[in-house]
């Protein structure tokens, strides 16, 4: 798990390394080691030139250091300074410079039109406002390049604590941040300048925090579920599906693909009657029965179950309302509500939710969330609700997005890091609510399937992205690509990669 910070705290923390005995230019000295490896990672040395784009300050040191390790590598660098020969610079910035310079590296004022790789150095997590000067003039060169930009933990550009951007802001193929991720990485518009967000250990404690979390491959490993040699498909629970609908057939098969893809054991859909023979026998891997609209004693019994879906589908109309008051008023097992049994809630189903046994997790969309609280469409706003409406009603919340966010009603926020602009389109939720559900069934709790599911959901989309545009994703691609995610987190693949395309490697 990593704890994500603001500009301001991270530069008290590096400060504070710095006081209890480790020199600044150690950090910096292992800040661009990071740097030159992914670089050299993505490019081979003999395919051209490595433009470094160095500012004044800490962040040109490490740009500095970056070049010098690539130099040594034997790659053609060119350092090109958003200041002059007489500018002030930090110390620790003209230090790397003068041993840069030193091992044979070039300095260049003179623009460059072509590069193998940039690296973007220019400004780091001090940036507010709107870029000028030598600055912009570097941020408009690094653009014109067409070539993969390499970040120094923060896009030049972007401001770190709230993620707006320049509209010359420098977009990266990856960006190396350092420490913690930075709040503005995480947050829109920023979170997509970033590219691949790599996270890198450069010696400076960051304290733990619970209301600051951020989902990492690690933490992702060990949330797994065991998969003992002698088991069976009990062990791994059995998800009940209650949705659908004859207008929508489709939400209902997107959950038991995703449910299945998560690994549990077996996947039973119910229906409404009028809808079973356009869903009945789609998906061979599942069992498939009906229940009469509005009749809630046609519904299976609960004892049969871990874990069962609600919603997805259904419509907002009474027979879904029924089943929601009776499911509420009469089972027991843990609850996963998504889109129509949000919609159909209210002050009397949210009291009956408040005192459920079971437990339930919701998986809202802004819209639903919305609907359900009447909050504003600020992404503050939004997580304010969703946190204050998991504490309300005693469950946990994920509320999907660009971060998604998963908040307990013991008051811990999870930030997802991982997914892109693929997933917006119909069905992309219903899978994510199967996926949650798979997990729950083979043992997880709320929380941690909700962030689990998120995660490799996300991470199922930015593994597709590589593979086609994101514009053409289908929710059911994410659904049968799932194993692919889960296997990169198995086998401890790219374990600093944090979001986005997580294929950054030349092999």
């Amino acid at each position: 798990m990593a704890f994500w910070q603001t500009p301001s705290e991270i530069s008290d923390l590096d400060k504070s390394t710095i006081t209890s005995g480790t020199p600044g230019l150690v950090l910096m000295e292992r800040a661009g080691l990071a740097v030159a490896d992914i670089v050299s990672s993505i490019v081979a040395r003999e395919e051209g030139t490595v433009v470094v784009y160095a500012g004044p300050g800490n962040n040109g040191g490490d740009g500095f250091v970056t070049a010098r390790f690539l130099l040594q590598k034997g790659y053609r660098v060119i350092v090109r300074p958003s200041f002059g020969s007489t500018s002030k610079i930090t110390d620790d910035c003209r230090v790397n410079m003068e041993s840069y310079i030193f091992v044979g590296g070039t300095i260049s004022y003179e623009p460059q039109v072509t590069a193998s790789v940039a690296v973007d150095a220019l400004l780091g997590i001090g940036f507010t406002g709107k870029l000028k000067g030598g600055t912009l003039d570097l941020a408009v060169e690094c653009a014109g390049l067409n070539a993969p930009v390499v970040a120094v933990d923060m896009p030049t550009g972007v401001d770190g604590l709230t993620g707006q951007c320049d509209r010359f802001a420098i977009k990266a193929k990856i960006t190396v941040t350092f420490a913690a991720p930075k709040l503005g990485l995480l947050l829109p518009p920023g979170c997509g300048m970033c590219g691949s967000l790599l996270l890198k250990d450069i010696g400076i404690h960051v304290p733990e925090n619970n209301l600051r979390r951020v989902m990492t491959m690690q933490f992702a490993r060990q949330l797994l579920p065991e998969r003992p040699v002698d088991s069976h498909k009990g062990t791994f629970g059995k998800v009940l599906v209650l949705a659908g609908h004859e207008c929508m057939p489709g939400a209902p098969q997107l959950v038991a693909k995703g449910a299945l893809r998560s690994g549990c054991g077996l996947v039973e859909m119910c229906v409404p009657l009028p809808a079973s023979p356009a869903i009945a026998g789609r998906i061979s891997e599942t069992l498939s029965i009906y229940f009469l609209p509005g009749d809630v004693t046609s519904l299976p019994d609960p004892s049969n179950y871990s874990v069962v879906v609600i919603g997805p589908g259904m419509g907002i109309s009474g027979s879904t309302e029924r089943i929601m008051r009776h499911v509420l008023g009469t089972w027991k097992i843990p609850l996963v509500l998504d889109a129509d049994a949000l919609n159909v809630i209210d002050s009397n189903l949210a009291e009956m939710l408040r005192s459920y046994p079971g437990e339930v997790v919701l998986t809202p969309h802004p819209g639903e969330l919305r609907r359900l609280t009447g909050c504003g469409d600020g992404l503050s706003e939004r997580f304010a609700a969703a946190e204050k409406t998991a504490k309300a009603l005693n469950c946990s919340v994920l509320l999907k997005g660009k971060p998604s966010q998963v908040f307990s009603s013991q008051g811990t926020r999870t930030m997802i890091p991982t997914g892109n602009h693929g997933l917006a389109t119909g069905g992309s939720g219903d899978v994510l609510a199967g996926i949650v559900a798979g997990f729950a069934a083979q043992g997880c709790g709320g929380v941690e399937a909700l962030s689990l599911g998120a995660y490799l959901h996300g991470l199922s989309a930015d593994i597709l992205s590589d593979k086609t545009s994101s514009r053409s994703i289908l929710p059911t691609e994410v659904a049968d690509n799932l194993g692919s995610a889960i296997s990169m987190v198995e086998n401890r693949k790219f374990d600093s990669c944090l979001g986005g395309n997580p294929y950054w490697t030349r092999s």
